[in-house]
């Protein structure tokens, strides 16, 4: 490259272009931007030269070029901070990322407008460079478009980035055939060619974990870069839904598929655009009856595409095959060790013999050691004894995996004598295999049907406890995320083996469908089960419901009799000619009914009809992606209603006006929790009327651009959080009247540039979050009166803003927030 020295201009290209081709080679996080600024730098760089060429020949000083010369030096700021930026850093990735291609735009676009007005684009050969640089600023705005539409850039970046990322690494792997399978699919990944490779086990052998680990590795992450997506496909796959969530991951518009061929046709176009650099697909679970769907996912088009495929089937018309076996018996005594052991320290381990039999009875197969092994952790010999004795019984099986299921219940009939977190588990069973469980849906079946308090705090504990004793996994949400002071779970998601979801549903099932108290129903079409058809079931007894319906149900609901039912999770899918999900008529019948969730896991929102049928004493209502205008529930009657919930919703009247008084309606409601709501632009003022409102959360609501002036009349309110708000760029005057407010979570919000001026008189504020708020530049003087005031989460850059308050309040905790330790939430 020619060497500016001298030439201010060239000077501030030479550092930039220097820096971006490094930084191209060495920062994955940002290689695909860097690499697009380094192809603008590229193109630009013999415009450059004979800028040079031309100021000399005339006797031009710098100064015409002095904002291209301020835009580079810009740009070299940016790039340095990017190099600082730790890769598992979502929310700093995600606003920089926007940076960088905000910064390719820029230079882009005033070359265009700045060689016309300086009459450099004269010369023959720096006119088509100019002509070129015209057309990449066009193909960058094409690209730019679906992401920014909406304004839900930043819901496409966490939803992208979790649905088909690669899950967290496990923290470790035994077994030697593992390892070694582990090092030839790794020699057969970094081959070239396109490939389906098998590997098949029985179920709980670490296939999915393997893979995991395989993922992760160095090598595999250099060749395949952003171009590796884990897709479970498990029992009953939903091919149009896979396929949209590969769109969204690849940040490609999504198309609305109406059939099966259709998503075959548009997945094919997919591979065929995206498949130019090398590409790894991991499709998870595959069952036998879903060989086929492996097939619409070949394309021998691609240059260097491979797909593995995970099942406990093997498929013989795909090479090569990996058969993963059961540990040997020192490997599983090895795994039992360690998962039995806390904190690095043995626990009295009973003796050899005994600890060989236990292995034993585990078909030393992985998470049947891990189930058992933790149900041991800390427990005398006598207690192993009877462990034994009981793994012992039974060995009449007719299969290995009813031999594992019959083991892994066996692991449950003595939880400490605790039989909560049996009942816990088998609550689990409510929702869809390989779903992302959300923390808050399971805590509010719980504060209804056991009884807790209302915030759930004492329904943590058990979330913790299913995770220590490997039931199921609790994943955390970012650091900053999980200090919030409320202990709301609100980030939080469970995730389960699918042999523990068929064990818990065993479990569940076990006795008359009248006698059960669940009552777990997975519907294939309008198929219903003999009793429910005929209409001559008793009354049934069972306190939880849950009913799953795929796309081809009707929603022509037969009559139900649940006069015992507290709780009821409606899980359905949708297709392109189902416009709307009816709520089932016999909801209104069930007079003790206090927890309604419904999640639609199709790809798009469907509306919610028939709403009419929720009664007066329903407590806690969760909806997930539907359409539901939020005044239209101004009709109804919910008295009772505490908590009501709100996630990929559309809600597209609620900033409307209307007769009905949504603070009539739901007058005793004390938490209203909005998240990934797109559509929300303002908080209806009606919210401010209800009194006892205590918690008010505006979460990843891109459009939602400010709170009524009339909030400080929601005298009850103690929690606030407005975070990752990227349109609201001020807070009313009025908060200040908030005084009993105690947290105030305003992280993220990229464009609030102020708070309001009397902010100090929310006198018990303890916790507030203002990581990401980029525009924050100064603080009221009146946070001098913020004597309650704890804790701040902030970066480094902020953190000298709340300098005034060390002399005044010496117990000030100012947390610097510089990256996150787990992105394990998104999964």
């Amino acid at each position: 490259m020619v060497d500016y020295a001298g030439a201010a201009l060239g000077t501030a290209f030479s550092e930039l272009f220097a820096l971006v081709k490094d930084l191209v080679i060495t920062i994955a996080a940002f290689r695909s931007q860097l690499e697009k600024i380094k192809s603008t730098l590229e193109r630009i760089e013999p415009i450059i030269k004979d800028i040079d060429s031309f100021n000399d020949q005339l006797g031009r000083g710098p100064e015409e070029m002095a904002p291209i010369k301020e835009l580079l030096d810009e740009g070299t700021g940016l790039v340095i901070k990017c190099k600082k930026i730790h890769t598992l850093n979502l929310c700093m990735k995600y606003t920089h990322s926007k940076r960088l291609t905000g910064f390719n735009a820029a230079v882009l676009e005033k070359f265009q407008l700045y060689l016309q007005l300086l009459g450099v684009k004269d010369g023959r050969g720096i006119l088509v460079r100019v002509n070129v640089i015209e057309e990449e600023l066009i193909e960058l705005k094409e690209w730019l478009r679906p992401v920014l539409a909406n304004g839900g850039a930043f819901q496409s970046e966490l939803q992208a980035s979790g649905e088909l990322a690669v899950p967290a690494a496990p923290d470790f792997i035994v077994g030697s055939e593992v390892q070694a399978s582990l090092s030839k699919l790794k020699e057969q990944l970094l081959e070239e060619g396109a490939s389906v490779i098998v590997v098949t086990a029985p179920g709980g052998c670490g296939k999915t974990t393997m893979l995991k680990k395989l993922c992760h590795e160095v090598a595999i992450k250099g060749k395949f870069n952003n171009k590796i997506m884990f897709v479970p496909v498990s029992k009953k796959p939903n091919l149009t839904h896979i396929v949209q969530k590969i769109y969204q991951h690849n940040r490609f518009k999504v198309p609305k598929i109406k059939s099966e061929e259709g998503a075959g046709y548009c997945l094919q176009q997919l591979l065929n655009k995206i498949g130019e650099s090398p590409m790894l697909l991991v499709l998870d679970d595959v069952w036998k009856e879903s060989e086929s769907i492996v097939d619409k996912f070949v394309c021998n088009d691609i240059k260097d595409y491979k797909i593995v495929v995970t099942s406990r089937y093997e498929f013989p018309q795909f090479h090569p095959v990996h058969h993963l076996n059961p540990l040997t018996h020192d490997e599983a005594v090895e795994l039992f060790r360690r998962c039995v052991t806390v904190d690095n320290r043995g626990l009295g381990v009973p003796d050899a013999t005994l600890l060989n039999e236990m292995v034993e009875h585990c078909k030393r197969f992985p998470l049947v050691i891990k189930v058992v092994a933790k149900s041991l952790r800390g427990k005398n010999y006598a207690f192993w004894k009877k462990k034994l004795h009981e793994l012992s019984e039974g060995q009449s099986l007719l299969d290995l995996e009813t031999e594992i299921l019959d083991c892994l219940r066996k692991s449950l009939d003595d939880l400490d004598g605790d039989r909560s977190i049996k009942e816990r588990f088998m609550d689990l069973g409510s929702f869809p295999e390989d779903c992302k469980i959300p923390a808050t849906a399971l805590i509010d079946i719980w504060v209804e049907l056991y009884r807790l308090d209302f915030d759930g705090v004492r329904a943590t504990p058990d979330l913790h406890e299913l995770d220590y004793r490997n039931l199921a996994d609790l994943v955390l949400p970012r650091r900053d995320s999980r200090d919030d002071g409320d202990e709301s779970y609100r980030s939080h998601y469970v995730t389960q083996h699918d042999l523990l979801r068929e064990l818990a549903i065993m479990e569940c099932n076990q006795g008359e469908v009248v006698d059960r108290e669940r009552l777990i129903l997975d519907l294939m079409g309008n198929n219903f089960p003999n009793w429910w058809k005929e209409q001559k079931q008793q009354p049934l007894r069972a306190r939880l419901v849950s009913i799953s319906t795929d796309g081809k149900f009707s929603t022509l609901w037969p009559n139900l009799e649940l006069p015992a039912a507290e709780a009821l999770v409606l899980n359905f899918r949708t297709n392109m000619q189902t416009k709307t999900y009816a709520l089932p008529e016999f909801i209104a019948k069930s007079n003790k009914l206090k927890v309604l969730i419904v999640t639609n896991f199709s790809f798009f929102p469907t509306e919610l009809s028939n709403f009419q049928v929720i009664g007066s004493n329903l407590r806690r209502i969760r909806l997930e992606r539907v359409t539901v205008p939020f005044l239209s529930m101004g009709n109804l009657h919910l008295h009772s209603l505490e908590k009501i919930s709100f996630s990929m919703c559309d809600i597209s009247q609620a900033s409307t006006s209307s007769d009905a008084k949504i603070s009539n309606a739901m007058p005793n409601l004390q938490e209203l929790d909005i998240d990934y709501c797109n559509d929300l632009v303002i908080l209806p003022k009606g919210i401010c009327e209800i009194k006892p409102l205590r918690k008010l959360s505006i979460t990843n609501c891109h459009n939602f651009s400010a709170l009524p002036e009339q909030i400080g009349q929601s005298m009850s309110l103690e929690v606030v959080r407005l975070n990752s708000c990227t349109a609201l760029s001020w807070l009313p005057d009025s908060i200040k009247s908030l005084h009993n407010v105690r947290l105030l979570d305003i992280s993220e919000c990229l464009n609030l540039n102020a708070l309001p001026d009397q902010i100090g008189q929310m006198i018990n504020l303890n916790r507030v979050n203002m990581r990401g708020c980029l525009k924050l530049s100064s603080l009221p003087r009146s946070i001098m009166k913020l004597r309650n005031l704890r804790k701040v989460i902030c970066e480094k850059e902020k953190a000298d803003l709340w300098g005034i308050l060390k002399d005044t309040l010496p117990s000030l905790d100012v947390t610097l927030f510089e990256e996150e330790p787990s992105l394990d939430w998104l999964w």
